[in-house]
């Protein structure tokens, strides 16, 4: 003690903004992320100057998901919470309700132009009536709306602790070269897959803004939702723009259950290729971005491929 006082006696002024600046380095922006893709954006944007929390695990059923007790508990003391939106989040109202004073919801996909399915556009070479005019929510399967995420998460950021912000901007600056490259490298590897044969076959709608970005189309087999239930003429109508359109392979997706696709294979004798990772519920080595996105692009060419 008074080692210390005896040193702030000889120069206060310096000593004092010593220790301040010693809490401000350690003090870290505390963020909640509801979605395992905003986890790891979060993270890269944020860098060391944001603690961030996954509410979502990755792995998890992001259709599905309703946050518990223990979920809302690690939202304690947390500035941002980060939403992926477009609908996806359906139990934002119960989350909105245990939100404390200062708490702010930064819903990332909302100024990020939204896909509506349509049954008139050509991209939807088969598609359930009860889909049309939908939102499809899974925006992250594109690489220019990770680009575009990179920098609402950065603004959000900076607009609560505008002492970084900078350092945030620039991070997501960096992911987005980073990800120009993952883009160019995507578009080499699909350009050996003919126009006539890039036809994505999966159970539920999750891959448009895919298909926007890569000139693919799509067959959702379930529309939207992976919960739905094909009806007999919607398994008809796949299975014979299946045979029509002489669809080399069937994509089942991680977490969605692939039986209408078993059934449509055991008719046609299409293979069923290995699964997708259209949620954004990677795990283990596939759990970031361009993880999940490297293996789609790689399972898409290496069934579709000649």
């Amino acid at each position: 003690m008074k080692a210390r006082t005896f040193l702030f006696s000889l120069a206060g002024g310096f000593f004092f903004l010593l220790c301040s600046a010693g809490r401000s380095m350690a003090e870290k922006l505390p963020v909640a992320t509801m979605h395992p893709v905003l986890t790891h954006v979060a993270e890269v944007v944020g860098g060391d100057k944001v603690k961030v929390v996954s509410v979502v695990s990755p792995g998890a059923d992001l259709h599905h998901f309703s946050p518990t007790g223990a979920d809302v508990k690690k939202l304690a003391g947390v500035s941002l919470i980060l939403i992926s939106g477009k609908g996806m989040e359906t139990y934002l109202d119960k989350l909105k309700s245990n939100l404390t004073a200062g708490q702010e919801i930064v819903d990332v996909g909302h100024n990020i132009p939204s896909q509506k399915i349509d049954t008139s556009d050509p991209t939807f070479m088969c598609c359930p009536a009860s889909a049309n005019g939908a939102v499809d929510p899974h925006w992250w399967n594109s690489v220019e709306n990770m680009q575009r995420a990179g920098r609402e998460i950065a603004d959000a950021f900076a607009k609560k602790d505008p002492d970084h912000k900078d350092q945030f901007r620039e991070n997501a600056a960096a992911w987005s070269r980073k990800l120009d490259d993952l883009k160019k490298w995507a578009k080499k590897e699909l350009t050996t897959v003919p126009a006539e044969r890039r036809k994505l076959a999966t159970a539920h709608l999750s891959l448009s803004y895919f298909a926007k970005e890569f000139n693919f189309k799509l067959i959702p087999v379930q529309g939207l939702s992976d919960e739905s239930k094909a009806t007999g003429a919607e398994l008809a109508s796949a299975l014979k723009t299946i045979k029509e359109q002489k669809i080399a392979a069937l994509f089942p997706e991680v977490g969605v259950n692939p039986k209408y696709l078993k059934q449509l294979s055991d008719e046609t004798g299409v293979t069923i290729a290995p699964s997708l990772i259209a949620d954004g519920n990677g795990t283990g080595e596939l759990a970031s971005f361009e993880a999940a996105f490297k293996h789609n692009v790689q399972t898409i060419v290496a069934a579709l491929k000649p």
